[in-house]
């Protein structure tokens, strides 16, 4: 009777742990497929900017506050599934309005404050 109950015990325990797995592993490669979908983006907006010589300046500043806002998001995503805190690029090119904002917002994703 022991035995038994040890090997479906046990039976069910390997289960468990499988489905655990398998779960865990589905989930980084989604998070791994977001990564990429979004580096896809970034680079899809950085390189169908205007080469013209008289919007360089304002061409630099878009792929630069595009990319540090990506980051962010990136970012923010991370620390909402993980928990934790992750370091982004600085928040050079950001305004004044938009920092406010952000450090003023909710750490619960599900609530939005406009």
């Amino acid at each position: 009777l022991l035995a038994c109950f040890t090997c479906t015990l046990g039976f069910l325990v390997v289960c468990r742990s499988n489905q655990a797995c398998s779960r865990y592993w589905e989930g980084a490669k989604l998070v791994q497929r977001v990564r990429g979908q979004w580096f896809n983006a970034a680079s899809s907006l950085v390189a169908f900017c205007s080469r013209e010589p008289e919007d360089s300046v304002r061409v630099q500043r878009f792929q630069r506050l595009i990319i540090r806002l990506l980051s962010l998001l990136y970012g923010t995503a991370l620390s909402t599934l993980s928990g934790s805190s992750f370091e982004v690029i600085d928040q050079d090119g950001l305004d004044a309005t938009s920092l406010t904002f952000m450090e003023s917002a909710s750490d619960d994703p599900r609530e939005v404050k406009c």
